[in-house]
């Protein structure tokens, strides 16, 4: 667990999500690897003691930086990716969604004095021990979503069926309730753009979401954008955004459809590409015909 805590920390960090990075950080303390808490907030993952997890730190970093090259091979065994791989989905859905939901770190450094950002994360992760010693019992969730069929692009999961198991009733999830306020034109065209994207930096002018979205009006145009910027770069999500698509009716949960709904595809898209450029995905990749797969 503490593992994957320090994998998604550093990832939370490379998406530029501060609420996300301090409080994995924080777990990172609370689960006993001090060094790895402390190098991964200085961002010199390359200086944590421990030998494993500095190799797969260095793993995470290159398969998710922008414009970078997923290494061939992966430092974990087969039995062991689909979690690897699992919880960077995860931690990509969730970055994107804190940047429109949430409002920087809990825990923020006065004047910038980075020691005492440092001590504060670590005094945190020792409230947060505890919950690192609860006994957990793997798929008790499974059941608060009803089961489904595992998508073909996430097919890197079926060695680990609990895993499969929880993805499939996720996307299942995701598909459903996006399809009460996305509209076929809005999901073909999202759908199509990701599938183009490499997980690449965006310009920093949006001006390359007007021109994906110019063949859309009205409530379309204001959904695909959202979704597009919020997928492909979420820290550009402003106010704006969020009102277009919350519209005069203040619509909640059309905002919160849309954006689950962006984030994920944006994550399963570049679980994805890492699975399939490490060249260890068991199955085929291939989308089936007329479904949201890449």
């Amino acid at each position: 667990r503490t593992t994957k805590e320090a994998m998604t920390a550093t990832l939370s960090r490379i998406n530029d999500c501060p609420y996300c990075g301090d409080m994995l950080i924080s777990l990172v303390h609370g689960g006993g690897k001090h060094d790895a808490a402390e190098q991964i907030l200085s961002e010199r993952e390359d200086l944590v003691a421990d030998d494993t997890l500095r190799e797969r730190l260095a793993w995470v970093i290159a398969a998710v930086t922008p414009g970078s090259e997923v290494p061939p091979q992966a430092p974990f065994t087969s039995a062991e990716l689909p979690e690897v791989l699992g919880s960077l989905l995860a931690m990509s859905h969730i970055n994107r969604f804190s940047h429109v939901v949430m409002d920087g770190s809990p825990v923020n450094a006065p004047f910038g004095i980075q020691r005492i950002k440092s001590a504060a994360l670590k005094m945190f992760g020792a409230e947060l021990k505890v919950t690192t010693e609860r006994p957990i019992e793997p798929g008790r969730a499974l059941d608060l979503l009803p089961p489904a069929p595992l998508p073909d692009d996430m097919s890197w999961a079926e060695p680990n069926p609990r895993v499969a198991d929880a993805l499939s009733r996720w996307a299942a999830a995701i598909e459903r309730e996006s399809s009460r306020v996305v509209s076929p034109a809005v999901r073909e065209l999202v759908d199509g753009s990701l599938s183009r994207w490499e997980g690449e930096l965006m310009p920093i002018s949006r001006s390359w979401v007007e021109d994906e979205v110019a063949g859309l009006e009205g409530r379309d145009r204001d959904i695909a954008r959202l979704a597009l910027v919020a997928a492909k770069a979420s820290y550009q999500v402003d106010d704006g955004l969020v009102e277009a698509v919350l519209g005069e009716d203040r619509d909640e949960a059309r905002l919160i459809r849309v954006l689950a709904w962006a984030a994920f595809s944006a994550a399963r898209r570049i679980s994805g590409r890492i699975a399939r450029d490490t060249g260890r995905q068991v199955g085929s990749s291939a989308p089936r015909s007329g479904s949201a797969a890449y």
